[in-house]
């Protein structure tokens, strides 16, 4: 292999002409770790060093400069052309390739040569990740909700199920991986700020913003993710729905959502309800634990719903004036009056 790759002038491509682009193959040749971190929906990770390989690279180009990091960078690669190239197989030769890698620097213009040399249309990202990331926070900065709908309700009252009910809806949590609680982990994997961000823009661009879009009433913190400055303020000024259950139903829809699908996460959920203590007090908790092992869930999580987060969503739901009252006892009935409400 030739060692002058990062010598050759590759064609570029812009952030805006690969966005939402389905007939571009979007390669990250970034190692895993930094790929992890974050990407452009729809990218595929073909990492050109693997992370321990990009770290020695790092340093070599501290100490010794800039040559001795691109000799050993090609020394690293020479042996893992022939598996790297072959996971280009699945592309055709005429499909458009677009390449990213942390900046639009040298290695994404290295194996954007390189697949050329080999057939493969092959186009550099201008910029790289750190552009895109910076386009899609200026694109979140710009959009506008024009009729955002928010369904507010106490914990259990099944906003995030009605949400799956109603067409044109917005679900953080489903974008977050996280469920914005105490629980809010169990059973899922949340995602990075990063590419929290990238997900939300790809699913606002895909509604129909002439429409009322349903959104699930939220703090701006969901987890670790936080939510746009921007959304957050249309969310706060958006009309507002409040549905309402029993508790009975609550507390049997927390034990579906935490125990029934999630049954290995039980001591997980344990390991929570011990932390309620300064909340609940000793003596409640350690009933509550007690319920938990002799499996009366349908109780202990009565108590937690009523005794904890009632009290915090009363708190914070002062200050709302809701347009509708509607009862969530029924999914499907709560989702059809959202709709008929809407539709007058």
């Amino acid at each position: 292999m030739k060692k002058d790759l990062h010598r050759l002038t590759a064609p570029q491509i812009s952030i805006d002409s690969i966005w939402n682009k389905q007939e571009i193959a979007i390669i990250d040749v970034r190692s895993p770790k930094e790929f992890e971190e974050g990407s452009i929906p729809g990218a595929r990770n073909i990492p050109l060093l693997t992370d321990l390989e990009r770290s020695l690279i790092g340093t070599l180009y501290k100490q010794y400069g800039q040559q001795p990091a691109i000799e050993k960078g090609y020394d690293l690669f020479e042996p893992k052309i022939v598996d790297f190239l072959s996971q280009f197989d699945q592309f055709p030769k005429n499909q458009e390739i677009a390449i990213i890698c942390a900046r639009g620097g040298m290695r994404s213009q290295v194996i954007t040569s390189f697949i050329r040399a080999h057939g493969y249309a092959g186009v550099q990202v201008m910029g790289g990740y750190k552009a895109f990331r910076n386009w899609n926070l200026d694109r979140l900065d710009q959009f506008t909700l024009n009729h955002p709908v928010i369904l507010h309700g106490k914990t259990g009252v099944g906003k995030t199920l009605v949400l799956y009910e109603l067409d044109n809806a917005l679900d953080l949590e489903g974008l977050a991986q996280h469920r914005g609680s105490m629980f809010g982990a169990i059973g899922k994997c949340p995602v990075t700020q990063k590419s929290f961000d990238a997900a939300l823009l790809k699913k606002l661009e895909s509604l129909d913003n002439t429409r009322p879009v349903f959104i699930e009433g939220e703090s701006r913190k969901i987890g670790n993710i936080t939510l746009p400055a921007k959304l957050f303020g249309q969310m706060k000024s958006g009309r507002s729905i409040l549905l309402e259950a029993s508790i009975t139903a609550r507390a049997s829809r927390t034990v579906e959502e935490y125990i029934d699908k999630h049954p290995d996460s039980r001591g997980e959920i344990r390991e929570t309800i011990l932390k309620l203590k300064r909340d609940l007090g000793k003596a409640n908790v350690q009933n509550l634990v007690a319920e938990f092992d002799q499996e009366k869930y349908q109780t202990c999580f009565e108590f937690i719903l009523l005794n904890y987060y009632d009290r915090k969503y009363d708190y914070s739901m002062n200050s709302i004036e809701f347009e509708a009252t509607i009862s969530s006892e029924s999914i499907a009935q709560a989702a059809v009056a959202i709709t008929t409400h809407f539709s007058r």
